[in-house]
C-alpha cells in the first residue's frame, strides 16, 4: 500500500509539473474574445462543435482566428479528441486522393496550410505528453508557408513542448522568443495577442544565460 501511495504521488506530481508547459500555459485567445465563436469555444468545456469545424475548414477565414478558437478550446478534457473530429471532418469533406496509402499520409500531403496547422495544434493539445505526430504535421505546414508568423508560432510552440519535456527550458525559451525579432515573418496575428503568446516563454527564460 505504501509503495502504491508513493507511486500515485509521483504520478500526480509529474502530471502537475508537466501541465505547466508551453502548450498548456500559452493562452492567447483573450485577445480575440470579441469574436463570438472564440467566446463560444472558451465556454464549450473543450468540445469542438459543428459550427467551429465549418469555420476551421473554410479557406475564407483568417488563420489567427482559427487558432484562437483552438486555443480557447484548451487541453486536458477527458475523453475528448478534437483532433480526430477535425481530421475526420476534413477527410470526409475533401475526399483527398488516397493513392499514398493511409489517411494520415494522405492528409499530410494533400491538406492545405490551414488544415495542417489547425490539426497539428489540436493534436498537440489532445496529447501534450507526446507531440511527435503533431510536430511532423506542423512541419508540413511550415514547408508550405515558411514566412507566416502564425505557422511559425504553432510549429515552435509544439517544438518547445518537446524540449521542455526533457528539461531544455532555456533552449526552448530562446528558440521561441526569437520569433519576436524575426522581421522576415508576415505578422498575421493581432498585436494584442503578442503579450499572451510570449508570456510563458519569457517567464521560463528569465534566469537563463543570455548567451
Amino acid at each position: 500500500m505504501k509503495k502504491l501511495l508513493i507511486s500515485l504521488l509521483c504520478f500526480c506530481t509529474f502530471q502537475t509539473a508537466f501541465a505547466d508547459s508551453p502548450l498548456t500555459y500559452t493562452d492567447f485567445y483573450p485577445a480575440y474574445m470579441d469574436i463570438p465563436l472564440v467566446k463560444k469555444a472558451s465556454l464549450s468545456k473543450g468540445s469542438i462543435t459543428k459550427e467551429m469545424l465549418v469555420f476551421l475548414e473554410s479557406n475564407n477565414n483568417p488563420l489567427d482566428v482559427k487558432l484562437a478558437i483552438i486555443n480557447a478550446l484548451g487541453w486536458n478534457h477527458k475523453g475528448i479528441k478534437n483532433s480526430a473530429v477535425f481530421f475526420n471532418y476534413v477527410m470526409d469533406k475533401k475526399h483527398y486522393n488516397k493513392e499514398l496509402g493511409s489517411d494520415f499520409t494522405t492528409f499530410k500531403w494533400h491538406a492545405s496550410k490551414d488544415e495542417l496547422v489547425c490539426y497539428a495544434y489540436l493534436r498537440a493539445l489532445d496529447n501534450y505528453f507526446n507531440v511527435d505526430d503533431a510536430f511532423a504535421i506542423a512541419g508540413e505546414a511550415l514547408k508550405k508557408h515558411p514566412k507566416d508568423f502564425t505557422v511559425n508560432m504553432i510549429y515552435n510552440l509544439i517544438k518547445a513542448q518537446g524540449l521542455t519535456s526533457v528539461d531544455e527550458n532555456c533552449y526552448a525559451s530562446k528558440l521561441f522568443l526569437s520569433l519576436k525579432d524575426n522581421t522576415t515573418l508576415q505578422m498575421d496575428m493581432r498585436k494584442e495577442s503578442m503579450s499572451y503568446i510570449f508570456a510563458y516563454m519569457l517567464d521560463i527564460g528569465k534566469n537563463c544565460n543570455p548567451n
